[in-house]
């Protein structure tokens, strides 16, 4: 009896396999199911468990991953975002020319990127040779924020340097006793003199300071009025002009949300007559 039972298990076995067989199943590449057959049978009084497993696989085909339209742009936004709040946090700023301090250098609406690396201390040795630094030397434009309000950031030159005894007489600077030649200077109030814009006392600049004009000396808030300028306050150096918008100094100062919006809308009304072309990608130092 257990003789023929086994029989019949080796006969359904060669069954299942030529049916495999004959659908063309036999390879294991084609095949695209797990199929498992168990039989049981008793032989000799014990209970044998013969388990005859057949695995057969199919490389399935990968569909692509579908991704919707709100995830991608959701994506992409962040990087974007991302890379922007990295540059604009550590090597560049946008800086925008609000009155005409430094013209005819920088004109009101010019708009400009900040290098904030050039003036940067180094942390690491080797910084020296992949981020060069440059040095504060007079005539150098820079960046700072306002020793008298530290929420303004101002545009000056660099006039007089840290040690230096400078003193201003009847609109001429002097270092050290000696004339300073500035032909970047422009006076719109030649033939007036006041006490502090235009007879400044003699005094030496205190170390880690800088003494900072505006090119146009009878139209600035410089130094004359809050003294030397702390390093520490300075940001970085005026790089490129990326674009230039003829406007005044009241479309920038003017405070209010209801103005903000006006002047939005007149820019892009007048953008293309009112841009400065010419000063496009200029060198703004």
């Amino acid at each position: 009896m257990s003789g023929f039972r086994v029989s019949r298990i080796l006969t359904r076995f060669l069954a299942v396999f030529k049916k495999e067989n004959k659908l063309g199943l036999s390879n294991p590449e084609e095949l695209n199911q797990l199929r498992e057959n168990t039989f049981t049978c008793n032989l000799a009084g014990n209970r044998l468990k013969l388990s005859m497993k057949f695995r057969f696989f199919k490389k399935k085909e990968k569909k692509p991953r579908e991704v919707s339209l709100f995830r991608e742009y959701f994506e992409m936004i962040s990087e974007v975002l991302i890379y922007v709040f990295f540059v604009m946090t550590f090597l560049l700023q946008s800086f925008v020319i609000p009155t005409g301090s430094m013209e005819k250098t920088l004109l009101i609406g010019d708009h400009l990127f900040v290098d904030k690396v050039s003036f940067s201390r180094w942390i690491l040795p080797f910084e020296k040779y992949i981020l060069p630094r440059k040095e504060i030397k007079r005539g150098t434009i820079i960046t700072f924020k306002a020793p008298n309000d530290l929420t303004k950031e101002y545009v000056k030159r660099v006039v007089g340097l840290p040690g230096e005894k400078i003193k201003i007489e009847n609109k001429k600077v002097f270092i050290n006793g000696r004339e300073l030649k500035e032909n970047y200077v422009q006076f719109t109030d030649p033939d007036n003199f006041s006490v502090i814009r235009d007879n400044f006392f003699e005094f030496t600049i205190p170390e880690n300071t800088y003494f900072c004009l505006g090119d146009n000396r009878d139209n600035s808030l410089d130094s004359r009025f809050w003294g030397p300028l702390p390093k520490r306050y300075i940001i970085g150096r005026p790089w490129r002009i990326y674009w230039s918008y003829k406007s005044d100094s009241s479309e920038y100062l003017t405070p209010g949300v209801v103005n903000k919006i006006k002047d939005i809308f007149n820019t892009l009304i007048n953008f293309f007559t009112k841009t400065r072309w010419e000063r496009t990608f200029k060198s703004a130092s």
